[in-house]
């Protein structure tokens, strides 16, 4: 039996997982007027702005809405929390409305003032909706200590100070502590339920869930099995979630200027409030996102992890795609680094990334071992693949009649997808590509260009090493051991003048996206684009 995160999983694991068999799961929405109103007309606003979203003209201001509206549904902290920078983001809006106004549309302009102030006003509210949530789970006279889940591991402090200052025994933790193998008497997890990966659910780790959210996140009730017949030696799956009557905080005309509660009618659609994945990708080019592909290259499947600092990362879905470095523990308890497949990326590995992904990096390396004869070399292996690509854009049969071609004039493989890629520097075999060669018409050309592609070979594979031996070193001694305290750290890299960042991946969140092969493996945020 497989488990989800792979691996084969015997029966008594299987039960172990189901020790909690029977789980009351309750949601508890949250109604908050003025939260209601922002992400009312931010959502407009997005929706308004559409495919311009990606231009120079309104991506900021995008960025900085998506990431209020991620960090409204998911911190539970006061609204004027400087975690939230709810007050400096609005002035930041009323800025870009202000320049934009003799530059762009009226009623765009007009939206995004709306969007500012409302931000304005829920800046200055003190009230913390989503720990008011929490607290109707954690005022039962239960005992033990429960587990507050927060989504993100760098807002944590926040959490709690923020339930310091009540002074109520909480331990506060992420979504994944309940992925893993402790098991609690009771666990809230704040956020919408459509956002958590599937075994905070179906293999519960508490005997009692909450699930704390704003009632505009309409998710479905039912609880998809793990596994389709079970097997469970005590007590029954739930298979639903009960819904509790909604909580109001604040006074609606304290929030929004005497305005009545917001209707059933004005819940935010399914469009309107996006998943983490798809935040995480907020920002990134429209047109490359709505079918993965860009420079002639078809878009790959890809799975978004969101890391201990509060960044993300996507990973390939399937293997063979893009590498990216790991960093674990040799049996000396000393750093080890290692380019790996980035789709055996899973929770709990640590990951090292850069702006760039792991081949740019190489790339970037590379070119200064090659030196002068970089600029010509990269040329050749530039060349050889776009003639291959432009083949296939015009042949009848596309790849597929390019490939039966190369069989028939003798290639033993025709990994097309590859070759024609970014990071290919030369087919695997010599005599495929002296038949690739010989298919463009330049038989006469192949040992040559085989040989200068060998050079680039070896520089990748130098740089490659080197990479790692930097990283390695970076990571050792002090670093060593704030990584595993913190979860992730800057580090400098004393070949390069750049450095990079190790991370703990704390969750792979559900859904794929489909999206261009040079965005995986590379570090991105919810605030830079």
């Amino acid at each position: 039996m497989e488990e989800q995160g792979g691996g084969t999983m015997s029966l008594w694991e299987v039960d172990k997982v189901y020790q909690h068999a029977g789980c009351a799961i309750e949601e508890q929405p949250v109604h908050h007027s003025g939260v209601h109103s922002f992400m009312r007309v931010a959502s407009q606003f997005l929706r308004a702005v559409g495919e311009l979203e990606s231009s120079d003209l309104w991506r900021q201001a995008c960025v900085e809405i998506r990431r209020v509206r991620w960090l409204l549904g998911t911190v539970p902290v006061p609204l004027n929390s400087l975690q939230l920078r709810l007050q400096e983001t609005a002035h930041s809006l009323a800025g870009i409305s202000a320049r934009l106004r003799q530059a762009a549309d009226a009623d765009l302009v007009r939206q995004l003032s709306a969007v500012a102030q409302a931000l304005t006003r829920l800046g200055a509210d003190t009230s913390n909706p989503l720990m008011a949530g929490v607290m109707t789970f954690l005022s039962s006279g239960r005992k033990g200590t429960p587990l507050v889940a927060v989504t993100n591991r760098f807002y944590q402090d926040a959490v709690v100070r923020a339930f310091g200052v009540i002074h109520y025994p909480v331990e506060i933790g992420l979504v994944s502590d309940l992925l893993g193998a402790e098991v609690y008497d009771s666990a809230v997890v704040v956020g919408p339920i459509g956002w958590l990966p599937p075994g905070v659910l179906n293999a519960p780790r508490a005997a009692r869930l909450g699930l704390v959210h704003y009632d505009f996140y309409r998710e479905p009730l039912d609880v998809q099995p793990l596994f389709d017949e079970g097997p469970v030696l005590r007590g029954t799956m739930p298979t639903r979630v009960r819904r509790r009557d909604t909580r109001t905080v604040g006074a609606p005309s304290e929030l929004t200027g005497g305005t009545t509660p917001e209707t059933t009618e004005s819940l935010l659609t399914d469009l309107d409030v996006a998943s983490l994945a798809q935040d995480a990708v907020a920002g990134l080019p429209i047109e490359a996102l709505r079918d993965g592909a860009t420079g002639g290259h078809e878009g790959v499947e890809a799975r978004a992890a969101l890391l201990a600092d509060g960044s993300y990362v996507l990973l390939p879905a399937e293997s063979s795609v893009h590498k990216i470095l790991l960093v674990e523990s040799d049996p000396d308890d000393e750093p080890s680094v290692e380019a790996v497949d980035g789709a055996s990326i899973s929770v709990g590995d640590y990951v090292v990334l850069r702006g760039s992904s792991y081949y740019q990096s190489l790339i970037e390396r590379a070119d200064v071992v090659l030196g002068d004869d970089a600029p010509m070399l990269r040329a050749l292996q530039q060349g050889w693949k776009t003639q291959l690509g432009d083949r296939i854009a015009h042949h009848p049969d596309g790849r597929r009649g390019v490939a039966k071609d190369l069989v028939a004039r003798g290639a033993v493989t025709t990994n097309l997808d590859y070759w024609t890629s970014s990071w290919c520097i030369r087919t695997r075999r010599r005599d495929d590509f002296a038949v690739v060669m010989a298919y463009l018409g330049r038989r006469g050309e192949a040992q040559d260009v085989w040989a200068a592609l060998g050079r680039i070979d070896h520089a990748h594979r130098s740089a490659g090493r080197g990479y790692a031996e930097a990283v390695q070193r970076a990571v050792s001694g002090d670093l060593w051991q704030r990584l595993w305290v913190d979860r992730w750290c800057e580090i400098p890299l004393d070949d390069t003048d750049s450095g990079a960042r190790v991370a703990l991946v704390d969750a792979v969140l559900p859904g794929q996206l489909r999206v261009p092969p040079h965005y995986l493996c590379r570090l991105r945020t919810s605030e830079v684009p």
